[in-house]
């Protein structure tokens, strides 16, 4: 395992999930208590610390970066209903791939 792979996978994902709760709490105010918010950027966090220790897993780091993203995304996106499960899922591979590629190349 890299620590350094680790930590900037992680950081990216803490980064993704303040980007993705805010950008939930602006499109749609008032929807959504604390505690949901704190449970998207719990989830990205957790996507970004998974994508820094899956580094063993031989694949394109753009495959396993939105396999993993799309993943451990789901586990916020089946609570969320149909529509806004599938925004969380679709915005979790993208927050993967970015994971996975700068974390690949910085580490």
């Amino acid at each position: 395992m890299n620590a350094k792979r680790i930590i900037i996978a992680t950081a990216i994902g803490l980064l993704c999930g303040i980007f993705c709760a805010s950008g939930a709490a602006w499109k749609y105010p008032g929807q959504f208590e604390m505690l949901i918010l704190a449970s998207i950027v719990y989830n990205r966090v957790l996507l970004g610390f998974v994508i820094g220790i899956a580094d063993q897993i031989k694949m394109h780091p753009i495959l396993r970066g939105a396999i993993i993203g799309a993943v451990v995304s789901i586990a916020i996106g089946i609570p969320s209903g149909l529509s806004g499960g599938l925004t969380l899922v679709a915005f979790g591979t993208v927050y993967g791939i970015i994971a996975d590629f700068v974390a690949t190349r910085w580490s």
